[in-house]
Order: structure tokens, then sequence, then C-alpha cells
């Protein structure tokens, strides 16, 4: 124990962590090895088992709940001070002391990983290793069926509210990851992938979830995501495993256009019939996927090139070598950097605007090149035998500063892109 000097003296770490954890936290260890000795031999984690799997011959569980569960809630109180520790910025679902209506705890769901394990001291029993966990929120859409009359709009007035408690189950949402913690020793096992993909399955095998989206995702769980995802549709969409460029598409030497569709027009007011991509088809396959706009075209992008030839492919390795480049290739490699370029000028554009035609240019390209990396780094990891997984993902932060998909800095008043 810290012994005072003077002035100074150990700071009185139990009384600062009472205003965040529950009372039953700072019980002795012999109370806390009795309580546990006390479970009875068929105890299991709350909530509702939603996946086994077995992985390098050990067994992970993942455990489902909502906040208005009262197991699930207790839970909740006693580790939600993880997303303090490890997610900048991040903060508490429900506060220690805050009373909230259960039709509002009911959008919350709770995912919980544990290692299972047989109990060397008694037979009958399992032990249960907590590995990490992941929160979600059902957005609620309005969708009306038909168009409004101006009887019903002065019926309704200015109330919006949502049905009571209980008469919402069945409505259409967008479900939000919101925290995602595994915890570090347990990180680089393949866990936090386990995690997002029974997510992910959840919301694909709902009838009425329409999308799944991520709040405010930092570098590692954007990797994380990227990953699971693209091998998700890789192996299970054929329509998106089987997606190319379409290199009949002339691109004119000077002068032209890019339009929505991506079909390109010429300055003598000429135009082609064929597109660089479906949209139609590619939008049909974001719906049924229920992937969010923006995290859907980054994918499209990457799967796009990786199916670039060698020779202009884009690599993490700048200095390595690569076949030389036949003018097909240069012209598969250019279509493929305009799809790329009309995204990221579309949604940084008011950024870009601040600078003058010629500086816009070579803030967009710089851009692109970093974007070129990323994704170059993310295709070798998906790629890679066997392949690497990435746990350490949280979200619900702050988002870091990333090496790529940045232009600069907003302080320097460079061109910041905010999806890479």
């Amino acid at each position: 124990m810290f012994r005072r000097i003077g002035d100074v003296e150990a700071t009185p770490i139990e009384s600062i962590f009472q205003e965040f954890l529950p009372a039953v936290a700072f019980q002795t260890r012999n109370q806390y090895c009795e309580a546990v000795h006390d479970l009875p031999d068929m105890w299991t984690p709350p909530g509702t088992l939603v996946k086994t799997v077995e992985k390098n011959g050990e067994v992970y569980e993942v455990w489902h709940g909502t906040l208005n569960m009262p197991e699930i809630h207790q839970l909740m109180k006693r580790i939600q001070i993880l997303v303090l520790f490890y997610i900048e910025g991040g903060s508490y679902v429900t506060e220690p002391n805050q009373s909230l209506p259960d039709n509002f705890l009911a959008r919350w769901s709770v995912y919980l990983v544990y290692k299972k394990e047989r109990n060397s001291e008694v037979a009958t029993k399992n032990k249960y290793i907590f590995q990490g966990f992941a929160t979600t929120y059902k957005f609620w859409m309005f969708e009306p069926t038909t168009l409004l009359t101006s009887s019903d709009i002065k019926k309704a007035g200015d109330s919006w509210e949502l049905p009571e408690a209980g008469s919402n189950e069945g409505a259409t949402h967008r479900l939000r990851i919101s925290q995602f913690v595994i915890l570090p020793p347990f990180q680089g096992k393949g866990i936090g992938s386990l995690l997002y993909n029974t997510i992910y399955e959840a919301a694909i095998n709902s009838p009425t979830t329409t999308e799944l989206t991520v709040e405010d995702p930092n570098e590692d769980f954007d990797l994380l995501r990227d990953l699971c995802d693209l091998k998700y549709l890789r192996e299970n969409v054929p329509e998106f495993a089987d997606l190319w460029i379409n290199t009949n598409v002339s691109v004119p030497t000077k002068g032209g256009m890019l339009h929505h569709d991506t079909h390109i027009s010429f300055r003598n007011g000429a135009s082609t019939n064929e597109t660089i991509v479906d949209l139609a088809k590619l939008e049909n396959i974001r719906v049924q996927n229920k992937i969010a706009l923006r995290q859907f075209w980054r994918l499209v992008e990457m799967h796009l090139m990786s199916k670039l030839p060698d020779s202009v492919r884009p690599v993490s390795d700048i200095g390595g070598k690569k076949p030389k480049a036949t003018q097909e290739d240069k012209h598969a490699y250019m279509l493929w950097r305009l799809l790329l370029k009309q995204r990221l000028y579309r949604r940084n554009v008011s950024i870009l605007g601040e600078f003058e035609i010629t500086e816009r240019i070579i803030k967009l390209n710089e851009t692109v090149n970093n974007v070129e990396w990323e994704y170059a780094r993310t295709l070798e990891r998906l790629e890679a035998k066997p392949p690497v997984s990435n746990d350490s993902a949280v979200s619900n932060g702050k988002r870091k500063l990333k090496r790529s998909g940045d232009a600069g800095a907003s302080t320097s008043k460079k061109a910041r892109v905010e999806d890479v």
C-alpha cells in the first residue's frame, strides 16, 4: 500500500469506481468465489444461445438478449464500464441509476461471447470465460403504405410518436451496431469476426431489418467489417462474385463526362450506350444483403479492383515489380479509377469546392491514391493464407486519424475523405 508522503497520497480508486459500477463489484474475493461456487450445475449465461462454434479446438458461444430483460440489463450495468476503457469517446447505453421505459430498452440488443470450458474442479459444470460483447439498436423507419390525405395530416397533427411498447415489434427498422468490444487478451483469435458475423446473420434473417449500419466505426472496426462483408458476398452471392468492369466503355482522350449511371458522354455530344457497371443490379444486391450504401460501394470498388490485371492492380508495396501493362489493362484500370473518383468527389464536394480547379484535381488524386493503398491492404489481408483476423475493433468512439483515405488534416484546409 502506498503510504502518504506529505500532501501526496494514493488516489482512492474504490470511491472513484463506485460512481460507475454496482455495489456487487466491490465484494471481497471470498464472497466472489463463494457466489461462483454456489452456481447451479446447469448454469448458463443470461439470454438465448444463438451460435456455437469450434475454433482451434476451443468452443465459443454467442448469447443474445435485450435490455428489457432484467438479467441482461443487470449484466450490462456490470460490463459497460469496458466501453469507457476501450472505446474513445464511448458512453453508456443507460446510466447506473437511470430509469427508462421498456419500449426503449427493448430496442437495444446485447450480444455476448464466451469461451466454454469444462470445470476442472466440478466435472458436471461448465466454465464460461467472457470474451467481449456488442450492442445494437433499432431505428424505426417510417414507411407509409398509402399517400396521406390532407384530412389524415390534420388528424395526426404534430404528433409523430411511435406506438406504445409491444405494438412496434414488427416495425421495419435499420439495425445499428453501437458498441463493439473484444477484450485485449482474446484478440487475434477470430472472435471479433465471429461476433460481427453473428450480428449480420441476425440482420439478414430478420424480415423487419432493412439495413445494418455502424455508429462511428474506428479504423480497426472498418477493417474487420470490410473483411467480413467482402468474404460473405464473395462466398454467398454469385452475382457479386461475378462482377467485372465493363471495358467496352470508351473514354475520350480529352473532355467528356461520367454520368451517374456510369455511362460516358463526349465533348461533341456523342454518348456511349454502355455503362461501367450496372447500377440497378448493384442496388438489388445491396438491398437483398442489407448493407449500407456507403459500405456497399466500398466493397464493390474493392472487389472490382481485385479483378484488375496484375499489371495495373494497386498493391500496398508500391516498390514491387509488376508485369508490363497492355493498353487493355490500362483502360480497365482507368475505368475503375473513374468510378472511385466519382464517388469520392460527390461525397466530399463541399470540401473540394474550397480549392481552385487545379488544386482540387491534385487533392482528389492524392485521396484516390490513398484509398487504393487502403483497398490493397484489405485485399491482401483477405486473400492471405491463412486469413489474418483483426479483432481489436471497437466502435461508438471518435474516429482515429487514418493513414489512408485522407488527403490531409482539415486544420490545414486539405480535403478529408470520411469513407475509405
